[in-house]
């Protein structure tokens, strides 16, 4: 965009044109090279069409001509004669092909001699041998075009005596004729038709430079300048002579306000002393004033009226200014004291301003934030709510409250957040207010309360219904052992035990799980290797990856400390993990399992290139017996066993996932924090 300014300034310079000017100048020129090049387009298409269609009306005059011609010598077997008259129809105009091949496509008799016993490998020809029908197209032959028109040949009765009648044809004439003098003669009329079109914008082109340089481009330079001036605060600026009323009234009252004012009309003054006695003020004294000679000898064309009204209105949003600027300071002192965000938006959630508490919560000033959409500076869990209800309030001019889950900077916040219009004029909403209080403290709170509550019911039930369906479980399990041996294994029967053989095992699983999950004790102190556990997991899963297409990146630090947990639990939620990865990436993927130290917590991070998470999930990814995978592949407690576990020893599990909807790419990382031991 600044490229195209830069060049319309050079041209204005260059011809006096004002910018505007120029721009109609361009406008009409482009408006006339597109209409110009459309017809000619248009004419080229149609002319092409009209070639078209005579050379393929000669092409089969030819053909036909050929076939009358050498159908009584084919008959009579006079076949010197058929290749005299195809060598003669050969040198007629534009004429290049003259074969009659064979149903193998082989030339048998042609108007070159030299191509008798090739192969035709005109597309046209072998396709009118496959079809046994007429056709014709457009094909390049040795750089040059040639419309080729293949007629099949038929087996007539005449004809059973020599070929049978067992072929439909007998094989297909081909005649060829150059395209290319065609092709030239339009291509001479299309440059022409362009050199007709430069000339004609050129001369439209001088025409309107003159036109709009004498009555648009100079009273709009004029008045140009003169707004100008006024958008820069100088009401002052004379537009040609500035009239005087004291000299135009011979007037000599010095003590007149407007008296020795060169710089503002009259009319704008208050208490002023002329004749007719319009000493009230602007604006009810104008219809007095218009009346005065000094007036009417002013008010000359539109331009002059038109940098008046500018000059009034400035002097008007002076008057305003002040008003607000008292007004804001009054209410900016009561916003900024507030201890809760509260900053201004627009429909687009652009940011208008803010208060100091953003600025302690979000360590960023106004002119980083200001212009900017709220969605780069807070990191959403939902985006798409906070613009639908931002349009709400717009149009209905109601106020919304909305929870809100949020990321700024690297820490992440519950807001309760009220969306209220801000209205002006009386129904018109300019921006929508929003004041966002922090309840983190809060919802941390009561989440930790509603999931102690959840683990603890689910404990003693998970413990109660594991103890009792284990031992039915092992029975099945037994009697299904037994009756596998009794039957062989190609059988209805073995496949059908072997079937409630592999459901007894998953529900095994799920009691082994739900006993894991409740025996899960409050509190732990021990320590472990977490550079070796993850080791053995990655030595016990390497072949498995390898299996399911998946690479696997590590980037584990040597010098880990020690961490609190127990060797095998932790080899366990590691594991989940992995295989949940490898759940996510069904076609192939990449596992990158780093472990790093930060500050005292050692962070290990699983990052998967799979489907991901959708975000309607996260909130449950943890709870027990929730899962995403089909019916008979998980039981929704491997997470949950393993988010207890690493709490069990002061740790924390953290998820970070997007999927392809959401318009990124796809993937999860799941990271384990685990404390540095003692």
């Amino acid at each position: 965009m600044g490229r195209i300014t830069s060049l319309l300034d050079k041209i204005r310079l260059k011809i006096g044109l004002g910018i505007l000017a120029v721009k109609v100048m361009i406008g009409v020129s482009l408006i006339l090279i597109l209409a110009m090049g459309l017809f000619t387009y248009y004419d080229m298409v149609m002319r092409v069409k009209f070639h078209l269609k005579e050379q393929e009306k000669r092409a089969y005059e030819i053909s036909d001509t050929v076939m009358r011609s050498i159908e009584y010598p084919m008959l009579d077997g006079e076949m010197e004669a058929v290749q005299a008259i195809l060598e003669k129809l050969n040198r007629l105009k534009g004429v290049t092909v003259v074969d009659l091949c064979d149903t193998a496509g082989t030339i048998r008799y042609s108007g070159l001699p030299a191509n008798i016993g090739k192969v035709d490998d005109s597309e046209v020809t072998k396709k009118a041998l496959r079809t046994s029908s007429l056709l014709k197209g457009l094909e390049m032959v040795d750089g040059g075009k040639i419309l080729h028109h293949a007629m099949p040949i038929p087996n007539e009765e005449t004809c059973y005596k020599c070929h049978g009648a067992e072929k439909k044809i007998l094989g297909v004439l081909t005649v060829g004729i150059s395209w290319t003098p065609i092709e030239e003669r339009i291509a001479a009329l299309r440059n022409r038709e362009i050199t007709l079109g430069i000339v004609s914008v050129m001369v439209v082109g001088f025409f309107l430079t003159l036109f709009l340089s004498k009555y648009i481009t100079r009273p709009l330079s004029t008045l140009t300048r003169l707004s100008d001036e006024i958008s820069r605060g100088r009401p002052g600026f004379e537009f040609g002579r500035m009239l005087k009323c004291w000299e135009v009234e011979k007037c000599d009252k010095t003590d007149c306000p407007a008296h020795g004012k060169s710089k503002i009309m009259c009319w704008y003054v208050n208490g002023t002393l002329c004749r007719a006695q319009p000493s009230g003020a602007f604006p009810e004294k104008l219809d007095m004033c218009r009346q005065c000679i000094v007036y009417r000898t002013h008010v000359g064309d539109e331009i002059v009226q038109l940098a008046d009204s500018f000059k009034h209105m400035l002097y008007r949003l002076k008057v305003y200014e002040e008003e607000l600027k008292r007004s804001e300071e009054k209410y900016r002192s009561l916003i900024e004291s507030a201890d809760d965000m509260i900053y201004t938006i627009d429909r687009d959630c652009n940011i208008l301003s803010i208060n100091r508490y953003w600025t302690r919560l979000t360590k960023l000033e106004a002119d980083e934030v200001v212009g900017k959409n709220i969605t780069d500076i807070i990191e959403y869990k939902a985006p798409e709510n906070v613009y639908s209800i931002v349009r709400k309030a717009f149009e209905t001019s109601e106020t919304f409250v909305h929870e809100e889950h949020v990321t700024i900077g690297k820490r992440e916040y519950w807001l309760d957040t009220k969306y209220k219009p801000v209205l002006t004029n009386g129904d018109h909403i300019s921006a929508v207010l929003v004041v966002s209080r922090d309840i983190t403290e809060h919802k941390m709170i009561e989440g930790q309360l509603f999931h102690t509550e959840k683990l603890a019911s689910l404990g003693s039930l998970s413990a109660g219904v594991a103890h009792e369906m284990n031992n039915p479980i092992a029975i099945i399990l037994g009697f299904t052992e037994l009756l596998l041996e009794r039957f062989p294994e190609n059988s209805k029967e073995y496949e059908i035990l072997k079937t409630i053989e592999r459901q007894g095992e998953n529900c095994k699983r799920i009691v082994e799980n739900l006993l894991a999950f409740a025996r899960i004790p409050q509190k732990a102190s021990i320590e472990t290797n977490v550079v070796e556990d993850l080791q053995k997991v990655v030595n016990v899963v390497r072949n498995t990856l390898l299996t399911n297409k998946v690479d696997l990146k590590t980037d584990i630090d040597e010098n880990l400390p020690r961490v609190k947990g127990d060797s095998q639990q932790l080899e366990q939620v590691f594991l989940n993990i992995i295989n949940n990865a490898m759940s996510a990436m069904d076609g192939g993927g990449i596992l990158t399992i780093s472990a790093h130290r930060s500050a005292d917590t050692a962070s290990i991070d699983f990052t998967d290139t799979g489907r991901g998470i959708p975000q309607e999930f996260m909130d449950k990814i943890f709870e027990p017996f929730f899962t995403t995978k089909k019916v008979g592949e998980g039981t929704g407690l491997g997470l949950s066993v393993s988010y207890a576990l690493v709490k069990k020893f002061g740790g924390d599990i953290r998820i970070k996932s997007q999927t392809k909807e959401e318009g990124k790419e796809s993937g999860t990382t799941f990271t384990v924090l685990l404390p540095v031991g003692e």
